[in-house]
């Protein structure tokens, strides 16, 4: 016999399996990356419309993206006990980091993979990477992970204000270190002409560094999110786990970035 549903038996029965509404912000945020990445290939062949797909993508995934952020907002409030004390939506973001964890692992393991090969590491006509700003661009990083954590032990606390300055403050940082990597590619294009079709070490770089850059605009984009519902008082010290979910794809993202540094720069 079919189950009929009854309005607000989810939030009464916890055993209970909740199934989300029907959306179609998946689907457009997809799409959107779709065509992000798109005309991302399309640059990498000098297509003439390549930066215009790769704009529209982009403020279509941002679009997407705030959109679904607001589905989920809804729906939390309506179902705040299913949503929030299902162990699962944790569970689901670990395998989503391990997922992201695999991705940048092939990626090492490429690098790796050719660099031993080669019988000169960087090859031949590859410039020489400078060790000062990235290093103070690596301090800067980790200082954010650590201004983050303390804004989401500041939230646990019940101090929402100091909670949203501190997360303020990992925004600020996380911007500054995409300056940091901005300034280096241009000084690298404009001074050596390396780019992404500089061979080997060209791509290489430029994937993994800029790869990784794609998260920290990401995280950017979430922290952004968060903080905004903290101004609008969405959270409480025993209910916040989309802040707690950004600080922890924060610390991943600095983590990252660790292994990135000594492997392009120091090893």
């Amino acid at each position: 016999m079919q189950q009929t549903a009854v309005p607000g038996a989810h939030a009464a029965h916890h055993d209970h399996v909740h199934i989300p509404p029907p959306s179609y912000w998946p689907i457009f945020s997809a799409l959107a990356v779709g065509l992000l990445v798109f005309g991302f290939l399309l640059w990498l062949w000098d297509a003439s419309m390549a930066v215009t797909l790769m704009v529209c993508g982009g403020l279509l995934t941002i679009t997407g993206l705030m959109g679904w952020s607001q589905a989920l907002i809804k729906e939390n409030d309506e179902l705040p006990d299913v949503i929030e004390d299902d162990r699962w939506m944790k569970m689901g973001l670990k395998l989503f980091l391990v997922s992201e964890a695999a991705i940048f692992g092939s990626f090492f393991a490429h690098h790796y993979y050719s660099r031993f090969d080669f019988p000169e590491w960087p090859p031949i006509g590859a410039p020489h990477l400078d060790t000062t700003l990235p290093a103070i661009a690596t301090l800067i990083l980790m200082s954010s992970s650590v201004t983050m954590e303390y804004a989401h032990h500041l939230l646990k606390k019940g101090e929402k204000a100091a909670a949203r300055t501190w997360t303020g403050l990992t925004i600020l940082l996380g911007i500054i270190f995409m300056g940091f990597q901005g300034h280096e590619y241009g000084f690298l294009k404009a001074y050596d002409d390396f780019t992404l079709q500089s061979g080997m070490f060209g791509s290489h770089f430029f994937a993994m560094t800029g790869f990784h850059g794609a998260h920290v605009a990401t995280g950017l984009i979430m922290l952004l999110i968060v903080g905004f519902r903290l101004r609008l008082g969405h959270y409480t010290p025993e209910r916040h786990f989309s802040f707690a979910a950004a600080s922890w794809y924060w610390h991943f993202v600095d983590v990252i970035w660790i292994f990135l540094f000594f492997t392009i720069y120091l090893f």
